[in-house]
């Protein structure tokens, strides 16, 4: 029987010598796969089952099915931050039990020896405590690599030399994992496993580590990727994607040490201490294992994530979402030009203006920087195919931002403004001769052409008299136009704004009738091109706001008649003494009965509101406070087809973009989409063909570090 045994442990020898431990490994691995996922799943499995309800209990609202998957909506409340640290910890804790128990299954079948399974866990449960010394000893020496790095990041700048040494830090402790060897199959304690593990490493050190960091690291890590990559793009699997290869990882793991430890045991001719690891195994009667259980216990939790995703039982909004500048170059190509000579139009960061249902169902978003406006519309639902036209023409003055508003055959009506008096580049070459007319644009889904038989709707004489325009679609097809300009000093020395009225019979504005209606107390230094809205009622009296976002105030000029014969001026909302922030802004619509109602940003706490103008004139009114003070920025309103006002804004101490859908003063807040990097450089929003509320805004960080989303609720739970 003796001489069985020693032939035994001869052969076992003579196997775990052969050089190519990393390949031998991962080949023993995918063979007896099924055994050795048993502690894996064992420890994870019920984690996984408690984890994944626990999360969805806990996300309070702040969830949303993003393009068919689950996803957090903004920043984590702590209640989700201590979710998390509770399942990091415990998955850790796992790993110390998991890790050495499935050493000591695959040690056994690469001498030859059936290892129980249930013996492999006690004794890995036995042998915690030093696992867990090693995990601390583990993230002590990653954080150690980790600080010297960027020390030398942060010393001399040189980001090579900063990834070389953290690359030969990280060789020299690769030891380290092999020390879970001699804890699992020796049972030593940690200090008594580093030494050993050190010890087997001296004479082939360059060796042990790399083949530690690839089989062990650098492998499992790349095919998690290459799946990740794989996958990317569908609903739900990326989800399941990451937790199964990740379990899977763990077999092939605990082979590379394993048999690199017994390798290096014999290479080191230590017969005797090989023999009493083979012989210290606790072996067990052959079982096999059964590929339908464990296949079941490795999808369940992300079966259970796939369901809860699909049958969305606590009612999460559902959200399709497009960033439509994903693959566009930053850089404009001098070389592709329009039928007019000059380059297409470059998006801008900054750019977005509004956004409007156009023909045929296509959301059209109007951009205006300082270059000529220009139209990106949407050519299906969900904007993955966009065209971009220029709107302006080539000789635009620069500098006016572009007003628009939807026609009711879904066209747009835009404004802008011709000049003489300056050269090619827009320069003005006598100030006195210079002249600017303002007039208008209708565009369809490929075009914009000037509106046939308009006439100039304003003159200006003056390259440094500012003039704000807001534009209105009438009832009976006509069409609003509101101009806010500055007036001169007067003896008071007090700064003011005048305020004109265009009406026209027709989106063409062929007979413009135009009267000044209002004077509005201004700042004498603004850079103010938004802070116009224009509105006209079911009764086709019109109704404009103005918002002064330097102050917050809030001007409310209503019309008696559609010609406005008779003005009247009213300041629900008189803000405060000055206000710098930049992302101050309000929105209006008027109701079937002719009452406006009144989104902004409250200067004085950063909250976003909801005026409620119980009179025509909003001489009295009601306050809904929509969000927590903070930073937000300024919202955007449209009215559902259930009479319901939907108000969207960006939280940006949450990053995130919520809805408010509110029925009279009862609103109710619905985060819809998270903000990457930072947010606030516009948000606009109206109903596509379904009636579904569209959002397009901007998420940028730095320089060309953008993008142009577009986000649609397609419920808002």
């Amino acid at each position: 029987m003796s001489s069985v045994v020693d032939d035994r442990h001869t052969h076992a020898r003579d196997r775990v010598r052969r050089h190519g431990v990393v390949w031998l490994a991962y080949a023993f691995t995918a063979r007896n796969l099924l055994r050795l996922l048993a502690p894996t799943l064992l420890v994870f499995l019920p984690i996984g089952l408690l984890a994944v309800p626990a999360l969805f209990v806990l996300v309070d609202g702040s969830a949303a099915v993003v393009n068919g998957d689950f996803e957090l909506v903004g920043t984590p409340e702590p209640t989700l931050l201590k979710w998390a640290a509770a399942v990091l910890l415990i998955s850790v804790a796992g790993q110390a039990v998991a890790l050495p128990a499935t050493v000591v299954l695959a040690a056994g079948l690469l001498v030859g020896k059936r290892v129980a399974i249930s013996g492999a866990m006690r004794a890995a449960v036995r042998r915690w405590p030093a696992m867990a010394v090693l995990v601390l000893v583990g993230v002590v020496a990653f954080a150690a690599v980790l600080a010297a790095g960027l020390g030398i990041l942060m010393w001399i700048g040189a980001q090579v030399t900063a990834y070389a040494v953290m690359a030969v830090l990280a060789l020299f402790a690769m030891p380290c994992l092999l020390a879970v060897a001699p804890v699992a199959l020796e049972g030593r304690s940690a200090k008594g496993a580093l030494a050993r593990a050190y010890r087997l490493a001296a004479g082939a050190s360059g060796a042990t580590a790399f083949t530690l960091a690839f089989g062990v690291v650098l492998f499992p890590m790349l095919a998690s990727q290459a799946v990740n990559w794989g996958v990317s793009g569908l609903p739900i699997v990326p989800a399941v994607a990451g937790y199964v290869p990740a379990l899977i990882a763990v077999p092939f793991q605990a082979a590379v040490i394993a048999r690199l430890f017994l390798h290096r045991l014999v290479i080191k001719g230590t017969i005797a201490e090989f023999k009493e690891i083979v012989d210290g195994l606790p072996e067990s009667a052959p079982r096999a294992a059964r590929l339908v259980p464990v296949v079941a216990a490795l999808l369940l939790p992300g079966l259970l994530y796939g369901g809860a995703v699909l049958i969305n039982p606590l009612g999460w909004p559902k959200v399709s979402e497009t960033v439509v500048t994903e693959t566009w170059p930053r850089d404009p190509d001098s070389e592709v030009l329009e039928e007019d000579g000059r380059p297409k139009p470059e998006l801008g960061s900054s750019d977005l203006q509004a956004l409007h249902l156009g023909q045929g169902g296509r959301m059209v978003m109007l951009m205006n920087g300082y270059d000529p406006a220009a139209l990106l519309t949407c050519m299906d639902s969900t904007c993955a195919q966009t065209r971009f036209t220029w709107a302006e023409p080539v000789d635009a003055v620069p500098g006016y931002t572009a007003a628009g508003a939807r026609l009711t055959d879904g066209r747009l009506v835009v404004s802008t403004w011709a000049q003489e008096g300056a050269d090619e580049d827009g320069r003005v070459l006598d100030h006195e001769k210079w002249r600017a007319w303002l007039g208008l644009l209708i565009c369809d889904a490929t075009a914009c052409v000037p509106a046939p038989g308009g006439k100039p709707i304003t003159e200006v004489t003056s390259s440094a008299q500012d003039r704000t325009v807001a534009l209105a679609a009438r009832p009976g097809g006509g069409l609003l136009v509101a101009q806010l300009s500055q007036l001169p000093l007067g003896g008071s020395n007090i700064a003011k704004e005048g305020l004109s009225i265009t009406t026209c019979d027709d989106p063409a504005c062929t007979r413009p009738h135009t009267k000044e209606v209002a004077k509005i107390p201004a700042h004498r230094y603004r850079d103010d091109d938004r802070g116009l809205i224009a509105d006209v009622g079911p009764d086709d009296r019109p109704v404009v706001v103005r918002f002064d976002r330097e102050t917050g105030s809030v001007f409310v000029i209503s019309c008696d008649d559609p010609a406005c014969g008779r003005a009247r001026v009213e300041r629900p909302v008189r803000g405060s003494t000055y206000y710098s922030d930049g992302q101050a802004g309000a929105a209006m619509l008027i109701r079937a009965d002719g009452r406006p109602l009144i989104a902004y940003l409250d200067v004085d706490d950063g909250a976003i509101k909801l005026l409620d103008c119980h009179t025509r004139e909003c001489s009295e009114s009601g306050t809904t406070t929509l969000s927590p003070s903070g930073h937000n920025t300024a919202p955007a309103m449209v009215l559902d087809r259930d009479g319901r006002a939907l108000v969207a804004y960006q939280n940006l101490d949450r990053e995130q973009i919520v809805i408010a859908t509110c029925t009279g003063p009862r609103c109710t807040r619905t985060p819809v989409t998270t903000i990457p990097r930072r947010g606030g450089h516009g948000l606009a929003m109206a109903l596509d063909g379904r009636g579904r509320p569209v959002l397009a805004w901007t998420a940028f960080g730095d320089g060309n570090d953008w993008d142009l989303v577009v986000t649609t609720p397609l419920t808002l739970g």
